[in-house]
């Protein structure tokens, strides 16, 4: 009979201090995250524009649009990305556009697709200033000498 008592008194005990070493961990004030708060809107939402210059010709940019809408699932955004016509020494490459999914960490956005030709694309936009993201597409697997591994830009929020 003693020993359960003290096996109940000992069990109280130790669920009593783990209460209060939970509790002093509560005042610890919480983690920055720039992110939007759930449901809240996001500050990647919305169409950014601009252009990806050229690697060897200032002359030969692209133009592109990037459009981020939140999807149904949270965590979740609908991207769709839409790039101009571009003219390369070897000829002309046609714009397109297509839909992808992204996400959102902190103050940086990430999003990315696989080309027919199976090459893997990542892009990642940063709050830059106000209506203005700092835009970077890096380009996967085998790099040719007539391009470069990224891309850097800025863009405006339309």
């Amino acid at each position: 009979m003693n020993r359960k008592v003290v096996f109940v008194v000992f069990c109280l005990f130790f669920a009593l201090a783990a209460a209060v070493f939970a509790a002093d961990g509560d005042d610890t004030a919480p983690a920055k995250n720039d992110s939007a708060p759930s449901g809240g809107p996001s500050y990647f939402e919305g169409v950014w524009a601009g252009k990806w210059p050229g690697y060897r010709s200032t002359n030969l940019d692209q133009d592109l649009s990037i459009t981020i809408v939140k999807g149904k699932r949270e965590g979740v955004f609908v991207v769709t990305y839409e790039f101009g016509t571009v003219n390369y020494m070897s000829g002309p490459v046609a714009g397109g556009s297509f839909k992808t999914r992204g996400r959102e960490e902190g103050d940086k956005f990430f999003f990315g697709w696989t080309n027919k030709q199976g090459r893997k694309f990542e892009v990642t936009l940063q709050k830059y200033k106000e209506n203005t993201v700092k835009a970077r597409i890096d380009r996967l697997g085998t790099i040719t000498s007539a391009e470069r591994p990224y891309t850097e830009s800025f863009l405006d929020r339309k």
